[in-house]
């Protein structure tokens, strides 16, 4: 038997004790070591959205348990041998950073596939000033970071400050969009084309994780399964709702859908779940401020051309 398979056979707190003995590099170095696909946005892109969608077509498919982890691609080993191993991750965690503190080269991802998912830097940011200012404490204090994912200013300060600000957002975007052709193989999403045809973009990922075979069918009812309103009800409930019985109720324990308040749309995870939504919260002055930095610093390799 393999040291992996009389390591899964272990009871959870055994093996999570294991692990705090051993170091953070080396988990980083083991967890990359076995991903074949990366799954990388800048937060607020719609990417709990697309994992759902992604998590359901391929648990629909292969006839995998429908649990949380399986469900939000929170893998932590291979679920099906016919299904790559995937990996969601912040790159970078650009939020906590200054334009200048960005890492330059993605050459880690030289031998991966990578999936960058982007949205209106407009609408990011704007979404961002909610994440960090009504639920940036949920997760509590970070032992890794020495800054934490926290804002109590208005949302004119947030755009404008150093760390995590619109300058930080626009610097990432340029630095994968000069990184592209890095990557073994590289596929551009954005949440505006999910939002036309969510369909088709569904279908464009599962083509390139080389799971073409999942039928229409099945990515329709992942569509279906993954939309707004269900995962808007099942943040308000705190349940996981898959309509199968055996299942259904299950509570949502890693926190991936948790409003900072229940009472205040705003800091639901699922908050709007809209395009240009940017206008509701910024004045002309702002948005012409915004869009003149787009057009003057923005790789035209996303398409984002201010009107």
């Amino acid at each position: 038997m393999s040291a992996r398979r009389l390591y899964d056979r272990l009871p959870a707190s055994t093996r999570t004790k294991i692990r705090s003995l051993l170091p953070d590099q080396f988990l980083r170095w083991y967890a990359h070591k076995n991903t074949d696909v990366y799954l990388i946005s800048y937060p607020k892109c719609g990417r709990t959205w697309l994992r759902l969608m992604v998590g359901r077509a391929i648990a629909q498919h292969y006839g995998l348990p429908e649990t949380e982890d399986v469900l939000f691609i929170r893998w932590k080993k291979r679920v099906h041998p016919a299904v790559p191993h995937i990996t969601v991750v912040h790159d970078d965690r650009p939020m906590l950073k200054t334009p200048e503190e960005l890492g330059r080269t993605k050459k880690k991802y030289q031998q991966k596939k990578v999936i960058f998912l982007v949205r209106d830097p407009r609408d990011v940011i704007v979404s961002s000033y909610f994440e960090m200012s009504k639920r940036g404490l949920i997760f509590g204090e970070n032992l890794y970071e020495a800054r934490q994912p926290v804002f109590s200013g208005s949302v004119s300060e947030f755009i404008n400050q150093r760390v995590g600000g619109f300058d930080t957002l626009l610097e990432y975007y340029n630095i994968w969009a000069e990184n592209r052709s890095l990557p073994r193989d590289f596929l551009l999403v954005r949440y505006e084309d999910m939002k036309t045809d969510p369909g088709k973009e569904l279908h464009r990922v599962l083509v390139f994780l080389g799971l073409g075979q999942i039928t229409p069918t099945e990515i329709d009812e992942a569509v279906a399964f993954a939309s707004f309103d269900r995962m808007r009800k099942m943040e308000a409930e705190g349940r996981l709702i898959t309509g199968q019985p055996s299942s259904d109720g299950g509570a949502l324990s890693s926190g991936i859908l948790k409003p900072g308040d229940r009472s205040d749309q705003e800091s639901y995870k699922t908050r709007r779940g809209e395009t240009h939504g940017y206008v509701r919260y910024l004045d002309a002055q702002e948005i012409d401020q915004l869009n003149q930095k787009m057009s003057q610093k923005l790789s035209p390799f996303f398409g984002y051309i201010p009107e």
